[in-house]
């Protein structure tokens, strides 16, 4: 049986359940929770229920009694989903359930969701802010070894009909096992249609001479960095929100490097980017050990490992991506791209 068709029926539902129990055990007094007790003056946990009555019945608690948005609700997170894909139709790829685990992350970028900025303009097709930057991320990892296997990326604002005011999203995926690598690929940009704003270019910004490489980061970026970025990259590095917006800009090529130097990305932000760049023959790996490393020691990339936490941390922080990250789509071109940020960068600041 394909990998999809096994996983498809039961893994969206089997996820939001597993990241939820993770997150509440991680998070008793988590900011949703926190919501509920201060608005309505009685603890609630919200959860999926077995049956879709029991879930509707819950959600009214949270709703204040407003059954019609509640069965709403309840009706889309009970429904069965379905993944296909015509390029997966080929394919036949046998993974045994029990070695998988997933990382799920519901909403990332959830400030610009919440924000809900649908006009903010792309600057050579990244978007530096806005419903753009909003993903679902679902990440399957090997539980023996950490590797990530799949990844799905699902970015629901990806156009706006200017006639009907309606979105349309778009959702990614990749899968490397065993020597089997496939992943999808964007649509042409003249197949869509005119009316609609659209959110991406199948065209990376152009290069620029001496400074051969792009790259994306974080608006909260370290000094030190974005200024070996600037000497590294010119003109084309370029500012985003979401750790996973900017993980699906290399996913599609509109850059060729995603850097982040701090420790506030954690697996359930990486994960699913990671399975997907692998399929691609790239990668996600550990900042800090890459600055550090020597490349004439023959030493393997630190790919970044999903089955493990940090050592000594607690709570949501031993899922960090402690030594921050980078987010690659070929080996050789962030080998040549290190060689060139470590001239560029202070002593200091690889070993922050």
């Amino acid at each position: 049986m394909c990998w999809y068709r096994k996983l498809s029926k039961g893994i969206w539902r089997t996820s939001f359940q597993a990241w939820g129990k993770k997150f509440l055990e991680k998070n008793p007094m988590n900011l949703l929770m926190i919501w509920f007790v201060f608005t309505l003056g009685e603890k609630i946990i919200m959860r999926l229920c077995p049956t879709e009555e029991e879930t509707v019945a819950l959600l009214s608690k949270v709703l204040n009694g407003n059954k019609l948005a509640s069965e709403a609700l309840a009706k889309v997170v009970h429904q069965d989903v379905s993944f296909s894909d015509p390029a997966l139709e080929s394919v036949e790829v046998s993974i045994p359930q029990d070695i998988l685990g997933i990382w799920v992350d519901p909403i990332d970028s959830t400030y610009q969701y919440i924000k809900g900025s649908a006009d903010i303009k792309p600057n050579q097709g990244i978007f530096p802010s806005g419903l753009q930057c909003v993903t679902i991320l679902i990440g399957v990892y090997d539980t023996r070894t950490g590797v990530p296997l799949m990844g799905v990326i699902n970015q629901p604002f990806v156009s706006q009909d200017l006639n009907t005011l309606r979105w349309k999203g778009q959702c990614y995926w990749g899968l490397s096992y065993l020597g089997t690598n496939i992943h999808s690929l964007l649509p042409p940009v003249s197949t869509r249609s005119n009316s609609e704003t659209q959110s991406h270019v199948t065209q990376k910004p152009s290069s620029g001479g001496s400074h051969p490489f792009s790259a994306v980061v974080s608006t909260s970026e370290k000094e030190a960095i974005k200024g070996a970025l600037s000497r590294v990259c010119g003109e084309r590095v370029f500012r985003a929100a979401g750790a996973g917006y900017k993980s699906l800009c290399v996913v599609l090529g509109l850059v060729d490097i995603y850097i982040f130097s701090e420790d506030t990305t954690f697996k359930w932000d990486s994960c699913a980017a990671h399975a997907i760049l692998r399929a691609m023959g790239g990668g996600m790996v550990d900042l800090k050990e890459c600055l550090e490393r020597k490349p004439d020691a023959g030493l393997d990339l630190p790919q970044l490992v999903y089955h493990v936490g940090n050592e000594g941390a607690a709570g949501v922080d031993q899922w960090a991506n402690k030594g921050g990250l980078i987010a690659y789509r070929s080996e050789k071109q962030l080998e040549a791209f290190l060689s060139r940020l470590l001239q560029h960068l202070a002593p200091v600041a690889t070993h922050t």
